[in-house]
């Protein structure tokens, strides 16, 4: 009896040990798992549209090298990189080059950095990063190549990522307030308050690492100024109103999370990605009142691939974060220009010199 006993008492010690062991697993399993708050997810299974497009490439009639590309009324605007001037304008009908505006310098009438152009009726926002102020022109200005004059110039004292400028407030991402998601100006560039926090993970990160991996680009809603948030570095959309007051959160298409690691090399400290465990993102998003088309990309960050830069997916959301419609290309670009009237889009390819592409959806 008492060996039939602590036979029993071995098995059920086994069993124990065994559960337990599974027990712990499971544990550190669930508490190694990222998960954003507040988040729903979504695939590519769930985008019910989806159509491949056929680029046409543009020939242009001199060298250009693009860092982003606008569209306004029948004018194609670019911002320039390693160019005398920061801004050129081309007529869409016949891509014919109008002229090249807005010199680089520190100068009277010059800027340093154009980052962004934003429109409001008859005015053209031009943002200088590295400057932190915004200049106004005057949109007929663009129309003839000669020197334009900003009607207007906005200081800010913080240095920022992004920025929407709205009818009565500027919205930005601070470097400053580095756990805020939008800090609020008027429009004399003067503070008011700070809305919002950073998606929340289990991911522990430093503040420069934070920064990093968080970078977004925004785009506004015309209709009600409700707010776009597309990540860069996480495949991450939010939706906010107009006080930035969170609306939805949606992750996917592959649900991936940002991978940068802070590093320090004498005095100076910088957060560099990781090549084959970063990954390219959202960007370069475009609102209109009834829906959103973001480029995405996805791919592992690999410097030994040439042009690994180029995408060839775009997502189209509504203001509920619903992804609509995706379209893929056969044709790699970035940038993003849509001319609805005509269901054309632009971007900007090499082949093998950098120069426009379109594509008819």
């Amino acid at each position: 009896m008492l060996l039939i006993n602590n036979q029993n008492n071995k098995k059920m010690n086994r069993i124990m040990k065994y559960f337990l062991t599974v027990l712990m697993f499971l544990t550190l399993l669930s508490c190694n798992e990222h998960k954003y708050r507040n988040v729903q997810s979504f695939s590519m299974l769930d985008i019910q549209e989806k159509k491949h497009l056929t680029g046409i490439i543009i020939d242009v009639d001199e060298p250009i090298m693009p860092r982003s590309l606008f569209l306004k009324d029948s004018l194609l605007f670019t911002i320039n990189m390693k160019q005398s001037n920061l801004v050129t304008v081309f007529h869409l009908k016949d891509m014919k080059k109008i002229g090249d505006f807005i010199s680089f310098g520190s100068g009277p009438n010059e800027a340093l950095n154009i980052s962004d152009l934003q429109f409001q009726d008859s005015i053209v926002c031009a943002v200088d990063k590295r400057l932190c102020q915004i200049y106004r022109y005057q949109f007929n200005q663009f129309f003839n190549e000669k020197e334009v004059v900003p009607c207007e110039k906005i200081e800010l004292e913080d240095p920022f990522n992004t920025i929407l400028i709205t009818k009565n407030k500027l919205i930005i991402n601070s470097i400053k307030h580095i756990h805020s998601r939008f800090s609020f100006y008027d429009l004399n560039g003067t503070f008011l308050e700070n809305k919002g926090g950073l998606p929340e993970s289990n991911i522990e990160m430093t503040d420069y690492e934070l920064l990093e991996s968080f970078f977004c680009n925004m785009a506004l809603n015309p209709h009600d100024e409700s707010i776009f948030v597309a990540y860069m570095s996480t495949d991450l959309i939010e939706i906010y109103d107009s006080n930035g007051n969170l609306k939805t959160r949606k992750h996917g298409p592959d649900k991936f999370f940002p991978v940068k690691k802070e590093q320090t090399m004498g005095n100076a400290t910088s957060v560099a990605f990781i090549a084959g465990k970063s990954r390219f993102a959202y960007e370069y998003p475009v609102a209109f009142e009834d829906e959103i088309w973001t480029i995405y990309d996805g791919k592992y960050i690999d410097p030994t691939i040439e042009n690994n830069f180029l995408c060839n997916k775009i997502i189209v959301f509504d203001w509920d974060g619903k992804p609509i419609r995706q379209y893929t290309t056969d044709i790699g670009f970035y940038g993003l220009a849509i001319d609805r009237k005509n269901s054309v889009f632009y971007g900007i390819t090499l082949n093998p010199e950098y120069t426009f592409v379109k594509f008819n959806y």
